[in-house]
């Protein structure tokens, strides 16, 4: 079972490179200005915020859900790829994309939660970070195209269709409608605080290749950035074992100040290599095992888990990255990275001082 996850992770998160460090490069190559890829870049996120309250009211995830959700989704990969040009087109072709991209990764990522220990996650979960730097590495060695650019993407999420399809039969027919409720059982400033986390990730995803090539960092370097970024996950993904076993609210509030740091970095030192490449490296906190600990957590308080875990990434990794996306485009100038760092700042104060959380090793 490990291996059909790994499989998975891997080609999925291989379209995601191609989607966050090329795409909005490419948008901008094609004419569009930096508000439009802004608004592009949020549509898919607030697609995936809005998808998990469509399965509350219904209370049903089930196989045929995700089946449906990857079928659609290459669907509109394959359209994106003759469409790109065409602003308003592509704008709703993300946000089909997102609504129904959303609800594929919570089945996995509960799947592997279930199949497979808790300390064995993160060696699964690194396969994703292995696809992710490969990719990003081989498009970054040359001129940026759009013609293969979107070739690789097609390929990515073909493979990932097939993955997703050979994990299908493990997931559950029917799912037995449980309760999903927020106030129940943990406290609102919990969920404010990781959705403001992932608002400032916005600014990183959207702008990150763009800022830089302004601070006169060449492509092929800013996609070393990026695959060092990675390498420094999949390094923590390897370690999990070892690291899942402190108190997950620590282990998410240490990561959260880590990122608050991480923004200043790359504010104050935008032009020196050397620096970036350290600030990188704390992608191994700031996503890695923030994502982590947050999952392992969630998973363990609430008894709808795929509800759960779907909340978890609409809100954080969609609600959040559409903020993100939208202010990013607005605020864009030398100062994004200093308003990336205030925003987490202001996430690390609100999970610092919610003294209702349970405080337990999960």
């Amino acid at each position: 079972m490990i291996f059909k996850i790994a499989f998975f992770y891997f080609f999925y998160f291989a379209s995601v490179a191609v989607y966050v460090m090329y795409m909005p490069s490419l948008l901008k190559d094609i004419g569009y200005t930096a508000l439009e890829i802004g608004i592009v870049f949020a549509a898919s996120p607030l697609a995936r915020f809005i998808a998990p309250f469509f399965f509350i009211s219904i209370l049903k995830l089930d196989r045929n859900i995700f089946y449906l959700s990857l079928f659609i989704s290459l669907l509109c990969g394959f359209l994106v790829y003759f469409f790109i040009e065409n602003f308003y087109i592509l704008l709703a072709l993300m946000i089909i994309m997102g609504f129904f991209w959303s609800t594929i990764l919570p089945f996995v990522e509960v799947l592997a939660l279930e199949k497979i220990k808790k300390e064995k996650y993160g060696k699964a979960r690194l396969f994703g970070s292995i696809g992710f730097i490969l990719v990003g590495l081989a498009l970054g060695q040359g001129s940026l195209e759009l013609g293969i650019t979107m070739q690789v993407y097609i390929v990515s999420i073909v493979m990932t269709f097939i993955s997703g399809i050979v994990l299908g039969s493990s997931i559950e027919k029917g799912i037995e409608k449980k309760k999903f409720a927020l106030s129940k059982e943990m406290r609102y400033f919990f969920w404010i605080s990781l959705f403001l986390v992932q608002v400032s990730f916005g600014f990183f995803y959207n702008f990150f290749t763009i800022y830089e090539l302004k601070a006169g960092i060449e492509l092929n370097v800013i996609s070393y950035f990026w695959a060092f970024g990675v390498l420094a996950e999949i390094i923590m993904f390897q370690l999990q074992s070892k690291v899942m076993h402190f108190n997950m609210l620590f282990l998410i509030k240490l990561s959260i100040l880590v990122t608050v740091f991480r923004w200043l970095l790359v504010h104050f030192f935008s032009s020196s290599t050397y620096i970036i490449y350290f600030s990188q490296s704390l992608h191994a906190f700031s996503f890695a095992l923030l994502h982590s600990a947050s999952i392992t957590y969630i998973n363990a308080i609430y008894k709808n888990k795929q509800l759960a875990q779907q909340f978890y990434l609409g809100l954080t990794f969609g609600f959040g990255a559409f903020a993100g996306s939208v202010i990013s485009g607005m605020l864009y100038g030398e100062n994004l990275f200093l308003y990336a760092s205030f925003i987490a700042l202001l996430a690390f104060v609100l999970i610092y001082f919610e003294k209702g959380l349970i405080e337990s090793k999960v």
